[in-house]
């Protein structure tokens, strides 16, 4: 083992964590050739982005099955779905896609239906469905609310005129010193009113103490008023004399406190006066109908924008391959972000054994000579893709240097024959030409794909075959593999 390369004990690192991987998606992902369990139903969408074959079927929140294919049938998106058998859905059943988490994860989810409706059997097709916005009628709808708002707000900066806010502000003064005459008079009265207050209430006690026999005894009610008569009397002589008092002291203040409030209850009438008439920003907020339509149309396009979920979809695979002509093997890591079903963003890290050329002087009996060695590089890609039906195009940067390349799919998307062109100076090592690519990936399960071809074809020194294989998962089935594994303790 001391003469095994460090690039072949990678290689044999890379393949042993795919066997594991790929023992893990089928013991605990349930791959989709094993039995599934239970009766089909079809249904249609004009847009199923966001789906995917496993993705989970929900009724009330509760897993109830799975779509097992989705195919296009006229145009349309056409889902199998498996359903629990115990599960009874009726022929008015709702499947409408929503959003589960922060990530924007889809999933199909159902309505029961009602019991007078009859029952959807093994092969039924449900025709009810609520269909999903897309992310770009979200940004229009977003921009549209925008604009809604700006309106509004614009609106609301010109509520109050000049007028109207002076009037308020003669309000608010009024009512300032309505308060402030209020707190003086409490203060000033202090002793009075505790008085008062202390004669009403031996007043209410003495009502309380002989009021419920006065319908029955009149003639004790007599009695008692006779003998309470004269200090009652006193009681209210001295009342009336304090209130006199109060009022007396207090008389400028009453006024001065009235007219305040005259004069903020004219302001106040003018305001709505003015309102009412439709006069001022303030009245045409109320009168206008444009603004109520304005504020009725930001609500329902706020309303429908929150319901939109996201379309993106994302994929990760990491492969390896090994080339006979070069007699090295090649890692390779892809992050594939498609917003779009035509479109999509491919962002890779390479692990090349022949990435760069180190070049060292050496003078030897003063004869200077350069000695070239060939080194290990981690090198970036990053392109653009836009898909015509089976047709990709790429474009962009490919191991460091500007590249181009083709795809073209087949057999539902398992099978991709691809063509790669870059380093167009012919930088890379050993290298004469361009450096060229030809191959094929096929998926052979869910989430396993092999890959060959003809490596770097147009240089002699490197050309050589390839061969190779890797994982791909799509955000979604992350998040499934890893809610199935076991948790560690």
């Amino acid at each position: 083992m001391k003469n095994v390369s460090a690039e072949l004990k990678v290689g044999i690192f890379a393949i042993m964590v795919i066997i594991i991987l790929s023992y893990m998606t089928f013991k605990v992902g349930r791959m989709p050739f094993m039995w599934e369990k239970g009766y089909k139903l079809y249904t249609e969408f004009d847009d199923a982005s966001g789906l995917d074959e496993r993705s989970h079927v929900k009724l009330a929140g509760v897993d109830v099955g799975i779509i097992e294919k989705i195919v296009l049938t006229d145009g349309k998106a056409r889902l199998t779905l498996i359903i629990n058998p115990d599960v009874k859905l009726y022929k008015n059943t709702r499947a409408s896609l929503k959003m589960s988490g922060l990530l924007g994860d889809r999933y199909l989810a159902l309505s029961r239906g009602t019991p007078d409706q009859p029952l959807l059997k093994s092969g039924d097709t449900i025709t009810d469905i609520t269909h999903a916005a897309d992310i770009e009628e979200l940004a229009k709808k977003m921009t549209s609310a925008a604009s809604y708002i700006s309106d509004l707000a614009e609106n609301l900066k010109n509520v109050f005129g000049e007028k109207e806010r002076q009037s308020l502000t003669e309000t608010i003064h009024d009512l300032r010193d309505i308060t402030r005459d209020v707190k003086q008079i409490s203060k000033e009265n202090k002793d009075s009113l505790r008085k008062i207050i202390a004669q009403l209430e031996i007043f209410t006690k003495a009502l309380s103490e002989k009021g419920p026999g006065f319908v029955d005894d009149m003639s004790k009610v007599g009695k008692n008023l006779g003998d309470k008569g004269p200090k009652l009397l006193d009681d209210m002589s001295k009342l009336v004399n304090d209130l006199k008092e109060v009022v007396e002291e207090n008389r400028y203040a009453f006024k001065e406190s009235m007219e305040n409030l005259r004069t903020g209850s004219k302001s106040v009438t003018e305001i709505a006066r003015k309102i009412e008439s439709g006069e001022g920003t303030l009245g045409k907020l109320v009168k206008d109908e444009k603004l109520y339509t304005s504020l009725s149309k930001v609500s329902d396009e706020v309303g429908k924008s929150l319901d939109v979920a996201s379309g993106m979809r994302t994929f990760l695979d990491f492969h390896t391959e090994y080339n006979t002509g070069e007699a090295e093997w090649k890692g390779y890591f892809d992050l594939t972000l498609q917003p779009k079903n035509d479109k999509y963003y491919i962002l890779g890290v390479i692990t090349d054994p022949k990435g760069s050329v180190v070049e060292t002087d050496k003078t030897i009996n003063a004869v200077t000579t350069t000695e070239e060695e060939v080194t290990s590089k981690i090198e970036f890609s990053a392109q653009y893709a836009q898909r015509f039906k089976d047709l990709a195009l790429r474009i962009g940067m490919t191991e460091n240097t500007f590249g181009f390349g083709a795809d073209f799919f087949f057999n539902e998307d398992r099978g991709r024959a691809k063509f790669d062109l870059w380093d167009l100076s012919a930088k890379e090592a050993d290298a004469r030409r361009a450096h060229a690519r030809a191959g094929v990936d096929y998926r052979i399960f869910r989430f396993l794909f092999v890959s060959t071809g003809v490596d770097n074809f147009l240089n002699s020194s490197r050309r050589g075959i390839y061969f190779g294989g890797g994982l791909k998962f799509e955000d979604e089935d992350l998040k499934y593999l890893l809610g199935k594994m076991p948790a560690l303790r």
